[in-house]
């Protein structure tokens, strides 16, 4: 691999949609939505229709002060791949015969020259075979080296000659309203480029009941079903971001998209190539999801009251339901509330999952807690562990 990555809601619901579609049913909802309008699918450019003298690209310069992606695309097509996933089924009721279908289809970037590709963990979730299309026609069955889905990456490698992996740029110098520049298969349509600016950064949000984007880049340059797993470049063509997510509230691209930054792809990317699995902090507490958001109720509030002994029970945290090593040292104990980790609020175990993220094992953070009727900071020292739990 590269030495740079071995060196280490108002009036309208918004939903954050992963792009996790696949390419062909993102294309016949495209053929719906057209249908539906009694619209025909035309050719977007027909010989000979167009009027005036062509605009003569091939060779000419870009003029000064004007941004041109001619010479970044041509840079990051050949490392941006097709990654199509297989399941074999039943074929029928009374048929035994098993049959392999595609069952999803999304984007890959090529991170070095050995083979390794970069991608989305929800492309490749649950996956019986997985196969990468490159932009020059060849594909391989590709071999899953690892997942993660709490940054929603996943690690493949495949066995091909002549691989061009991708630039890599440092997403920490990434600024909004900088020229930003997206590639990938969206809708099935291999090797597809869409421009915009970041919009803004460090967006965090969640995209299923126990995980979500950390410190994300938000773009308004066109991110479909199908972009999932493709690169995110600055105007040089090099990669500062995975694209992962969309917010939206048809499924299609409205300008809102989300891409993982290259600084949590590189971490990612270096644990699960050396050890297999990515390296997460951990409070050293368990609790329930199922209790997320059950101190908004009066009588929970009076139940915890009761099993502590405590009064002014608070209407929102984290209920901790067992203590071990950093937390237990620290005084944490069952039945306490978990208020906030280094001033940020924690009401959810999604909001203790973004606080944790970017800490490593090894760390000291300002833990908030009330404990039976009183509310006190600790500091605790984190610990390693496989998963946030």
């Amino acid at each position: 691999m590269s030495s740079k990555f071995r060196s280490g809601a108002g009036p309208k619901t918004v939903f954050i949609g992963i792009a996790v579609f696949t390419g062909v049913f993102g294309a016949l909802r495209a053929n719906q939505y057209f249908t539906e309008r009694n619209t025909a699918v035309l050719p977007l450019l027909q010989p000979n229709s167009v009027s005036g003298q062509p605009v003569a690209f091939d060779g000419a310069e870009a003029e000064p002060g004007r941004v041109d992606f001619r010479t970044a695309a041509k840079r990051v097509n050949p490392s941006v791949v097709s990654v199509d996933k297989f399941n074999r089924y039943q074929r029928g009721f009374f048929d035994d015969s098993i049959v392999e279908a595609e069952t999803g289809t999304g984007s890959g970037v090529v991170v070095s020259a050995d083979g390794v590709i970069v991608t989305n963990n929800h492309v490749v979730q649950d996956a019986e075979r997985v196969r990468v299309r490159l932009s020059d026609g060849r594909s391989a069955d590709a071999k899953v080296v690892g997942t993660d889905p709490i940054s929603d990456l996943a690690v493949l490698r495949i066995t091909a000659k002549n691989l061009q992996p991708i630039e890599i740029g440092d997403s920490r110098s990434v600024e909004v309203g900088q020229w930003v520049m997206a590639v990938g298969n969206p809708l099935g349509f291999d090797n597809t480029v869409s421009v915009g600016v970041v919009s803004s950064l460090k967006r965090s949000l969640p995209v299923n009941r126990d995980n979500g984007l950390v410190d994300a880049i938000q773009t308004d340059a066109a991110i479909n079903p199908g972009n999932s797993g493709g690169a995110l470049c600055d105007a040089n063509g090099r990669l500062i971001g995975i694209n992962s997510a969309i917010a939206s509230s048809t499924g299609q691209s409205v300008g809102i998209g989300f891409a993982i930054p290259t600084a949590q792809v590189k971490r990612v990317v270096d644990d699960i190539l050396k050890i297999g699995y990515v390296r997460y902090a951990g409070l050293g507490i368990s609790y329930s999801k199922r209790f997320d958001g059950a101190l908004a109720y009066p009588d929970f509030r009076r139940q915890v009251a009761e099993a502590t002994g405590g009064d002014n029970v608070p209407e929102s945290g984290i209920l901790i339901r067992g203590v071990l090593d950093g937390a237990e040292k620290a005084g944490l104990r069952i039945n306490d509330v978990l208020l906030a980790v280094d001033n940020q609020p924690i009401e959810s175990t999604f909001d203790l999952n973004r606080a944790l993220v970017p800490k490593k094992p090894g760390d000291k953070v300002k833990v908030k807690i009330w404990a039976r009727g009183e509310t006190k900071t600790v500091e605790v020292v984190l610990d390693q562990t496989r998963r946030i739990q």
